[in-house]
């Protein structure tokens, strides 16, 4: 297990260290002042991501109702909005854990179950959006990016099949010994579950789209090609759990993907940006709803 842990944390460093010095040396023929005048279209971003986090927990709260989890909305905001910063731990355990709290007065293996269904709707919907935006791009992509989208999205519709959820469902209770009261939704809402998570997609989409299109005109022909390449370097980043939050992962594949649309060095800046700005939505969501929280629990 230590060993495990080491050689994570030095992937995690070996990574950071690759994108950092590939950052570094796209950003020094940058003037920083560039930087410094995009304050409009940053600030335009930031209310795009911030809107997504906001639809995102809507339907997180929708989910959680369905499967009989109840909680006001100071409260799940606050639970959510801090499970969204425990992504920030390796493995993102503390995602689950903090939702766990969050919902005490429930079984945990509710909780568990729920948020697996939501990790598997969220990433269906992100395989859709890659999958639209690389038959929506302006350029020729690699043919592996669309199969593998439409490879991914065909798996994902197999497991959350009631047959297969159920099956996953009683492995759950086994290994944990424990039973759990929830019924699983029909197969037709966790359909529509994943079609509303598509609009915080478009969203979070729109956000990185508003950046590359202050630096380079883009236009609005690339959209969905922009928000289809940030959702696939969102899954690399979601797949290497070494990774806290993708962070290093989803900018090192921004910096291969976007390039095919804007220049290099307006890529590795929106990148960038687009991690910092999340990050601060992030941030202030889960500051706002545990002050929040705490005048109402005083």
């Amino acid at each position: 297990m230590k060993m495990r842990r080491i050689y994570r944390w030095l992937l995690f460093a070996a990574v950071m260290a690759a994108v950092i010095w590939f950052a570094w040396k796209s950003l020094s023929r940058i003037d920083a002042r560039e930087i410094f005048s995009r304050r409009g279209p940053i600030l335009l971003s930031f209310a795009f991501i911030t809107s997504a986090f906001l639809t995102r927990f809507a339907a997180w709260s929708f989910l959680a109702s369905a499967l009989g989890l109840r909680a006001g909305v100071v409260d799940g905001g606050r639970g959510y909005f801090l499970s969204l910063l425990g992504r920030y731990v390796p493995g993102k355990i503390g995602l689950a854990l903090v939702r766990i709290e969050t919902y005490r007065k429930y079984p945990p293996e509710k909780v568990v179950l729920a948020t697996g269904i939501e990790l598997l709707c969220a990433v269906s919907a992100a395989l859709l959006l890659a999958l639209a935006g690389s038959v929506d791009s302006p350029v020729p992509l690699p043919s592996l990016y669309r199969w593998s989208s439409l490879a991914g999205i065909l798996i994902l519709a197999v497991i959350l099949s009631p047959p297969v959820l159920t099956r996953a469902t009683s492995l759950l209770m086994r290994v944990t010994g424990r039973k759990t009261s929830a019924e699983l939704p029909p197969y037709h809402f966790i359909l529509a579950f994943i079609a509303f998570y598509i609009i915080p997609g478009l969203l979070h989409g729109l956000g990185l789209f508003v950046l590359l299109d202050s630096m380079s005109g883009v236009g609005g022909g690339s959209y969905l090609a922009i928000t289809g390449a940030y959702y696939a370097a969102s899954l690399g980043g979601l797949i290497a759990i070494f990774a806290p939050g993708g962070l290093g992962v989803r900018e090192g594949l921004l910096f291969l993907i976007l390039p095919l649309v804007v220049p290099r060095e307006d890529a590795v800046l929106a990148a960038l940006l687009m991690r910092l700005v999340t990050l601060a939505s992030e941030l202030t969501l889960a500051g706002l709803f545990s002050i929040i929280y705490k005048g109402k629990h005083r």
